[in-house]
């Protein structure tokens, strides 16, 4: 799931007062923004490794 499809379920989940979905959107909201870190950090690396 994207980080922004993730803001998309949090939203509506908040909407319909569905609690569970929510809790499940925000989950997937958190793993999506880890996955993101993970591709920055790498990226961030292979920059610093390309300059030396």
């Amino acid at each position: 799931m994207s980080i922004e499809d993730a803001k998309h379920a949090i939203e509506a989940a908040i909407h319909s007062g569905d609690f569970k979905s929510m809790g499940v959107a925000v989950f997937k909201a958190i793993n999506a923004l880890e996955q993101r870190i993970k591709r920055l950090e790498e990226e961030s690396e292979r920059s610093r490794a390309n300059l030396r």
